[in-house]
């Protein structure tokens, strides 16, 4: 069963993804476009990635095009990573309910993001171009696998990324990108200090 995420992310210029973007349109299968909301759940309050660095567990929820999903993935994070993923999906109607019942289950401080995606298949990798309104652009590149071919698929992306001129990110560049996205005023939540129904409204078109 291929349950192993292998994926490599960098970040690039509105050039890049623009140029990226015109290239894939010619010569990559396109797979849609992703206007997404991710309540994205920390284990701690604190802003600083860190503390973070260790922690094995990352959870989301998230709503993409209507469709809402449970997702959670297992392993240790970084610009370039492996990790073994699960993902559920929910009625969009109880949305509200699954951020109840997370946040009985102790799941209550996180970071918000809105991101809008154009996702392509390019010789058996998956790359998605993601534009964060009022930050910038990043790229990702997965490949899912299982255990034992998860050298392959990362010798495969890195060749790929590198031949169409994209740096991945190293462990470094990674936590400050995320230090970048996630201190962002407005984009962190402490449910036990606010009303979900108020974060809500604010990015009410994705529902």
């Amino acid at each position: 069963m291929k349950q192993i995420e292998v994926e490599h992310r960098g970040k690039i210029s509105e050039k890049k993804f623009k140029e990226l973007k015109s290239f894939f349109d010619k010569n990559a299968k396109f797979l849609g476009g992703k206007d997404r909301f991710s309540v994205i759940y920390f284990r701690s309050k604190s802003k600083n990635s860190e503390e973070r660095k260790n922690e094995l567990i990352d959870l989301k929820l998230r709503i993409t095009n209507g469709k809402t999903e449970l997702v959670m993935k297992h392993g240790k994070c970084s610009g370039s990573d492996s990790r073994k993923e699960f993902i559920f999906e929910i009625d969009s109607s109880k949305f509200d309910q699954m951020i109840e019942f997370l946040k009985i289950l102790g799941f209550r401080h996180g970071v918000l993001q809105a991101t809008t995606t154009f996702a392509f298949l390019y010789d058996g990798i998956e790359f998605a171009l993601v534009k964060v309104p009022d930050w910038g652009y990043y790229f990702e590149a997965e490949i899912v696998t299982d255990n034992k071919s998860v050298d392959v698929a990362d010798v495969k992306i890195h060749k790929h990324c590198s031949e169409l001129g994209l740096k991945v990110l190293d462990e470094d560049a990674f936590w400050k990108l995320l230090d970048s996205l996630n201190s962002r005023e407005g984009f962190t939540f402490d449910l036990d200090q606010q009303d979900f129904q108020q974060i809500k409204k604010r990015f009410q078109h994705y529902f």
